[in-house]
């Protein structure tokens, strides 16, 4: 069931989210760095290089270009596609390198410069933001059940599982329904989640739901304190 565990799990997104910023805000750095330091030359396309990466082939140009000390230099672009088409032998492209080490060099692009900082950054700040909404659903979750134990009225109802596909596992809930007098709508009620069925703890028992008059949609909790814990 849930308990604790939600807020375990909101904590460790939200850590691996900075980490993840982290990471990114230090490759930023380090591109930021490159980039004031290095002069822009024009590259051509000499070759094709292609590289395995799992099941899949991405091809990266090899980019040679003509420093201002006169030399020539080559490098391979750190950026490759899984199309062979996307670069030809002959294309001409802008590229960043460092004068006083000419063989430093990267193609003058977003996705090159760019690239991995930004999507470290983003990704890093919606997992974070990912795990702080959960340890907040968590701690108002929490206030919530306080106060309808306090100020709430209990009604018992007879309860029902429900299997939910979550992912690969399956997971249960207890559902109960009741009819409201006050507006004669119906109301359902759903439990947090539990990791096995509990259908043989629920025959012939009523289920403890706390509710806010005022509001039964949004303000309610369905006890199942009474269910085991899985071994």
């Amino acid at each position: 069931m849930k308990k604790a565990s939600e807020l375990l799990t909101g904590i460790a997104v939200v850590f691996l989210g900075i980490a993840l910023f982290g990471t990114g805000a230090y490759f930023l750095q380090e591109k930021m760095g490159f980039y004031t330091q290095s002069t822009q030359a024009e590259g051509i396309v000499i070759d094709i290089e292609s590289r395995r990466h799992r099941s899949t082939t991405y091809y990266h140009p090899l980019i040679s270009f003509e420093s201002e000390d006169g030399n020539t230099y080559t490098f391979s672009s750190e950026t490759g596609t899984s199309s062979g088409f996307d670069f030809n032998k002959g294309d001409k492209l802008m590229i960043r390198y460092i004068k006083e080490d000419p063989q430093m060099a990267k193609v003058d692009s977003f996705i090159e410069l760019w690239g991995l900082p930004a999507a470290l950054l983003v990704s890093g700040l919606l997992i974070s933001l990912a795990g702080s909404y959960t340890c907040y659903n968590y701690f108002n979750k929490m206030k919530l059940r306080k106060e309808l134990l306090k100020t709430g009225k209990l009604i018992q109802l007879p309860g029902r599982v429900e299997s939910r596909k979550s992912k690969n596992k399956t997971e249960f809930v207890v559902v109960s329904e009741w009819l409201n007098p006050a507006d004669s709508k119906m109301y359902t009620f759903t439990s947090d989640k539990i990791s096995y069925d509990p259908a043989s703890f629920l025959t012939d028992k009523l289920i403890d739901v706390w509710i806010d008059p005022m509001s039964p949609k949004n303000k309610h909790y369905v006890d199942i304190s009474f269910l085991p814990e899985k071994g």
